[in-house]
């Protein structure tokens, strides 16, 4: 099956601007296979798992809302109605537009990297300058799906487009030059508030993936914190990455 991407994509006839606010045919801002783009990709993977989660959670809330379209006119109005969200797109209402850019840079806010404003030819600069992501390089990243995992962000090598991961390639993981962060102070976490959910990603909407119990002890791979919440921890479950919340967990030695 090949991977799928997100991102914003034109606007509801066909043009970069001047159209309606908000998804007035539900390919403004969608999903689609990957592609290999006639301009070349560059391939950027967030150091941390807990970023790339949130940055594809984002994008994949932003692709299923009809209250955001496509307008390179009026781009940033998508950053300004979901700052006092806590930049998550699910929850936006108001009609507002976006272009493909200024979406990636959403959702990077929405995994706590603030980025300055910028357009594709400024984007890979911007992401390397944080300091919280990779270039991925080779043929086997840039020119196949292979490869990519769930939150890489793509961008043309020369002014054109950007997208997001939001699924994992068939050798995703396999020789992985971003390696899994391991913990500095603690290595496990316990639970402590009798059957607990563990999610694909940290937020109680993302898919429930098992279920952990009171006194169990997990393996623990790092922390974030959500858009205006608390921490979740991320954390081995059967042999994957998975999330569980700190209001039913803590951090043991």
């Amino acid at each position: 099956m090949s991977v799928r991407i997100g991102s914003a994509r034109i606007d509801e006839n066909g043009k970069a601007k001047g159209g309606k606010a908000g998804d007035q045919t539900g390919k403004e801002v969608s999903t689609q296979s990957w592609y290999k783009h006639a301009k070349g990709w560059r391939v950027f993977r967030a150091k941390n798992p807990a970023v790339a989660a949130r940055i594809a959670q984002d994008m994949q809330w932003a692709c299923d809302n009809r209250h955001i379209g496509y307008d390179q006119g009026q781009r940033l109005t998508l950053y300004d109605v979901a700052k006092p969200l806590g930049f998550n797109c699910k929850n936006v209402a108001t009609n507002c537009e976006t272009d493909c850019s200024a979406l990636v840079r959403v959702c990077c806010a929405y995994a706590g990297v603030m980025l300055p404003n910028f357009r594709t030819p400024t984007e890979p600069a911007a992401l390397l300058d944080s300091g919280d992501f990779v270039e991925l390089k080779g043929s086997k990243y840039t020119d196949s799906d292979k490869y990519l995992k769930r939150g890489d962000i793509l961008v043309t090598r020369t002014q054109g487009h950007t997208v997001v991961v939001l699924s994992n390639g068939s050798r995703a993981g396999e020789d992985d030059p971003v390696p899994t962060p391991t913990p500095t102070e603690y290595g496990h976490v316990l639970v402590t508030g009798g059957s607990v959910n563990i999610r694909s990603a940290p937020g109680v909407e993302s898919k429930d993936i098992g279920t952990a119990h009171e006194g169990d002890v997990l393996v623990y791979q790092g922390v974030t914190k959500e858009a205006g919440g608390r921490p979740w921890f991320l954390i081995i479950w059967k042999n994957q990455n998975a999330w569980i919340s700190s209001k039913y967990a803590k951090l043991v030695e």
